[in-house]
């Protein structure tokens, strides 16, 4: 039935979640193909020749790794989104979903932002570079609809987590960050430490329920413009730490360093266009998730420690 979906960025955190729950569709990532190569996008649409695409494919990492490297992040993905979408359009693909990123967003202390606040001002500079290729795609899509009648789309789903996250301590977003300290802080008997003040407030999505929105989707159409997907109001840096904590049976002390980064204080969105199939759509609680992304990673960390290959 999926035989004609294609999925770029399989090996993500989203393209290993899509891949569970539809085995039947064809994956490829940055070892397959350079998306930033025009000849090899093309290459790559006439190997599979798909009907449907989720364009999961980008260059990110966390806070620091982000605003380090906003220059080439900007560029990267510029170049990814434009290839893959023109040759998709010259493909004839039925129908594309890319994925974009609040990170997008202008974000405001007093109030919560929603989709038609996506072009509005600049995003946070820490992560301008990877933020506004994201506002490039929602505009690209718009346009091929315009003018060719493309029936591509986007969502912007808050900050992904789950099963086969990037946990490096350095570039990884800060929940997974946080499972991987805490659970060298409960081998080693230290203190947790956390980035920042603890005070900064961040919504987090479980990646199998986007995975399930995608695919419940690919066959409908109800316009270009992105979607915000965000199950909840969010929750702050230092209650999420105490979760994590929690969750991990970590007793020891935990401690804020202020030194760090941290990002903009208060990041929350949600959807103005609350569609019908967003509505209905029942995630998962952010405790369950939580506790599955837990025990993935010390799975993976035994894994990893006993010599054994784990998938990525």
């Amino acid at each position: 039935m999926r035989s004609k979906l294609l999925v770029t960025g399989a090996t993500g955190l989203l393209g290993h979640a899509v891949q569970v729950i539809c085995p039947g569709a064809s994956y490829v990532s940055s070892r397959d193909y350079d998306l930033r190569d025009r000849q090899q996008v093309e290459a790559m649409f006439e190997k599979y020749q798909p009907k449907h695409v989720l364009h999961l494919a980008a260059c990110v990492g966390g806070v620091k790794h982000n605003a380090e490297h906003n220059a080439d992040l900007f560029t990267n993905n510029l170049l990814i989104n434009t290839h893959v979408l023109n040759c998709a359009r010259e493909a004839k693909v039925d129908r594309l979903i890319g994925v974009i990123s609040t990170c997008a967003f202008q974000i405001y202390d007093n109030q919560i932002s929603t989709e038609k606040d996506l072009h509005v001002g600049l995003p946070f500079h820490g992560n301008l570079g990877y933020g506004y290729s994201k506002r490039t795609l929602d505009i690209q899509t718009q346009l091929l609809n315009e003018q060719y009648g493309c029936r591509f789309s986007t969502i912007a789903p808050v900050t992904l987590y789950g099963p086969y996250d990037n946990c490096d301590l350095e570039n990884s977003h800060v929940l997974s960050a946080l499972i991987h300290k805490c659970y060298l802080a409960k081998k080693n008997k230290t203190a947790l430490q956390v980035w920042g003040s603890g005070k900064a407030v961040r919504q987090f999505v479980f990646a199998p329920d986007i995975a399930r929105l995608l695919i419940a989707q690919i066959d409908k159409f109800d316009g270009p413009q992105t979607t915000v997907i965000a199950p909840d109001d969010g929750i702050s840096i230092g209650e999420l730490a105490k979760l994590v904590a929690k969750t991990m049976r970590f007793d020891g002390k935990i401690e804020f360093d202020t030194s760090k980064p941290e990002g903009i204080l208060k990041r929350v969105v949600k959807s103005e266009k609350n569609p019908s199939w967003l509505r209905d759509f029942k995630f998962t609680s952010f405790e369950k998730g939580l506790k599955k992304t837990m025990d993935w990673f010390v799975s993976h960390e035994a894994n990893t420690a006993s010599g054994l290959k784990v998938a990525s």
